[in-house]
């Protein structure tokens, strides 16, 4: 590994670290990453169009506004991470021709997402348990409750930027291995105080909402066999949501630990050794929490099942001619029957 300033652009102060990945495994996360975004932004779109407009997850409705916002950290880490670490991935370069600026913004959008979705998971895990135990105590609950923790995620998510802007003594550094621009306290005479709250931000907004999601993923599951089959659907889909966060999340995991354990510096992390390659195979792994979502709801809830299927079928309808009817027929509630109903409603209404 070297840190080197690209040569073709000396009036740009972006260093690399540049590692040489094999060309097999290069075809492999490219192929990875592209596979990551188009089901990501594919099937987070769908969610967002059957949840707001057709009523497809059924849900209490605190849990359809955790759901609705998962879904758009989820778009935006494909839109706005996945797809340009693709681009610098096959270029070697970072994104945006080296822009000082834009790495130093993209570093910090790469953790804005992943705390927004580490703090929805636990509180969908932990929502669904007081519906479960508190059954009638969620009746008096509104969607603001919703919102707010909804607010909450984003204001931490925001936290790190803060962090920078108001302590500063940080610089980008573009890694050619995770393709990702980096904030390194390399050289800089804050680098004790850089340490201190990386370390506080990774507790609050991953380890802490980490240990929330596995004791209320264990608690849900003991819930299964004492409800009736039709809330197991719902506790089902909360449980696969929290397994897979979990799964994603455990590289980056072993990360950090084995990072602090040996005391690293910002520059030693990324090196070209078992630490480094951990962090940049923590990244990829952790897709799988950006796209694994809409395929888990299309297995564990049976409207959202239905409601894809109607939805793929319209709109294919649509583009070879046979499908002429209105886009309310993919609400979930709209049948032939409730639709002649309404149709002779109306009509004798203008009688």
């Amino acid at each position: 590994m070297d840190m080197t300033t690209p040569a073709r652009s000396p009036n740009i102060s972006l260093h690399y670290f540049h590692y040489s990945l094999p060309p097999l495994s290069t075809v492999i996360l490219i192929l990875w990453s592209i596979l990551t975004a188009v089901v990501s932004i594919a099937g987070n779109t769908v969610i967002l169009v059957g949840t707001i407009r057709h009523n497809a997850i059924k849900l209490d409705k605190i849990s359809l506004i955790l759901i609705k916002n998962l879904a758009v950290a989820d778009l935006g880490s494909a839109v706005l991470v996945v797809l340009p670490s693709t681009w610098s991935l096959a270029k070697r370069r970072a994104f945006f021709d080296d822009n000082l600026i834009v790495c130093s913004v993209s570093s910090y959008i790469q953790l804005l997402f992943p705390i927004i979705s580490s703090i929805i998971v636990s509180s969908l895990a932990v929502n669904k348990l007081i519906v479960l135990l508190k059954p009638l105590k969620t009746l008096e609950r509104s969607g603001m409750n919703a919102h707010v923790i909804c607010l909450i995620a984003l204001v931490c998510g925001l936290v790190p930027a803060v962090e920078f802007l108001i302590v500063g003594g940080k610089t980008p550094v573009f890694d050619t291995r995770s393709c990702r621009c980096i904030m390194t306290w390399q050289g800089s005479p804050l680098k004790n105080t850089w340490i201190m709250l990386d370390n506080l931000t990774t507790i609050l907004f991953v380890l802490l909402p980490f240990f929330v999601i596995i004791i209320s993923t264990v608690w849900l599951y003991f819930f299964l066999r004492k409800v009736r089959v039709i809330q197991r659907q719902s506790i089902m889909l909360i449980l696969s949501v929290g397994i897979t966060y979990l799964v994603s999340f455990i590289p980056y995991l072993l990360y950090v630990t084995l990072a602090n354990a040996l005391k690293l510096t910002s520059a030693q992390k990324y090196r070209d050794n078992v630490v480094g390659q951990l962090y940049a195979g923590a990244l990829y792994v952790n897709y799988l929490n950006i796209m694994c979502n809409p395929i888990l709801y299309y297995f564990t809830s049976a409207s959202f099942n239905r409601y894809v299927r109607r939805y793929w079928r319209y709109w294919w309808g649509r583009v070879n001619g046979s499908q002429t009817g209105p886009i309310r027929n993919l609400d979930l509630s709209y049948t032939r029957e409730n639709a002649g109903r309404k149709t002779r409603e109306s009509s004798r209404g203008d009688n």
